[in-house]
């Protein structure tokens, strides 16, 4: 691409991370949404959804994102191209979240506060794991976490959320 076209489109440096990283979430949303469409209708769907967007958190758009945030905690520059793409691409990834929780639990007024709640747990674990690397730990509080959802919207007992985990594939 010609230089002269590229600063048309990024006049500064920090238009163009922001502008890379948005059109990386933008594929990932997509895919996150045939990923759940394509799975299988006897498989535990709402356990999917949890996985799914913990994989959000855990694949290079999410690193990409989360080296922005931390430059452009010092680079007002970068700071101020980056605040209107993450409130674009944290409504997005609410919205795509929302919408596969929505498949499985229809017009439920609950939804909002439990993807919510899902993305901020998700993106802690991710960190955690960036930093610790102790994935079978967070494997089960994935599961533990989709017990809670179960639970919260009613369609599981509340003494589900204190039984040990033991085996979490």
């Amino acid at each position: 691409m010609p230089r002269g076209t590229l600063q048309h489109h990024f006049p500064t440096e920090a238009d163009l991370l922001a502008g890379a990283v948005e059109h990386l979430a933008e594929r990932r949303f997509s895919q996150l949404t045939r990923e759940f469409e394509a799975t299988p209708a006897d498989a535990d769907r709402l356990e999917t959804a949890v996985e799914l967007t913990m994989s959000m958190f855990t694949g290079p758009t999410f690193w990409a994102a989360l080296e922005m945030w931390v430059a452009a905690r010092t680079d007002p520059e970068l700071l101020a191209a980056s605040l209107p793409l993450e409130h674009q691409l944290f409504d997005l990834m609410h919205n795509s979240i929302r919408d596969i929780f929505r498949r499985e639990f229809p017009d439920d007024p609950r939804l909002r506060t439990i993807t919510e709640f899902t993305i901020e747990m998700m993106t802690c674990l991710a960190m955690r794991i960036l930093l610790t690397g102790d994935l079978d730990r967070h494997r089960i509080l994935r599961h533990r976490w989709g017990n809670a959802i179960r639970t919260l919207l009613g369609e599981a007992d509340p003494a589900t959320l204190t039984r040990p985990v033991r085996d979490v594939g």
